[in-house]
């Protein structure tokens, strides 16, 4: 009897536990990823002033040159932020490091092999991840 109130103990625990990681996972953060929105930004999100032209140029889908790219984002402000980020762009073909920066609210990354993502790949995973690409600069 004994063994069998441990066990049913045991199973509220990891229930209990599961529920409370998966809200904490799907809650986000409030600078502003895709559930909080421009309005919760929080005080240390970065936003970037840039030109039109910047911004249109993150929707090219020629291949990118050079051996790597700067990404601006808006809207990154704490460690989850820079972590959903880099989870989308790992996913993506033709990257070697993804290096989140918060002081900046930059991405750099670097390219491995022959495949090159273009400006517009960039634009979907990082609005996978809740956010804004408004620059892409090459690194040569």
């Amino acid at each position: 009897m004994q063994s069998e109130l441990s066990r049913v103990g045991i199973r509220w625990v990891l229930a209990f536990g599961l529920v409370a990681c998966g809200a904490i996972a799907l809650g986000g953060c409030a600078s502003g990823g895709a559930a909080g929105g421009a309005a919760a930004m929080e005080e240390n999100a970065i936003v970037h002033q840039v030109s039109e032209a910047d911004v249109q140029a993150t929707h090219s889908k020629d291949p990118m040159t050079g051996k790597g790219a700067i990404l601006w984002v808006n809207g990154l402000g704490c460690p989850q932020c820079a972590s959903n980020v880099d989870l989308q762009l790992a996913r993506m073909r033709g990257l070697a490091v993804v290096r989140p920066d918060l002081s900046t609210g930059k991405v750099e990354v670097t390219f491995v092999g022959s495949r090159r993502p273009s400006p517009q790949q960039f634009s979907d995973a990082i609005a996978d991840a809740g956010f804004t690409l408004v620059k892409v600069e090459s690194m040569q």
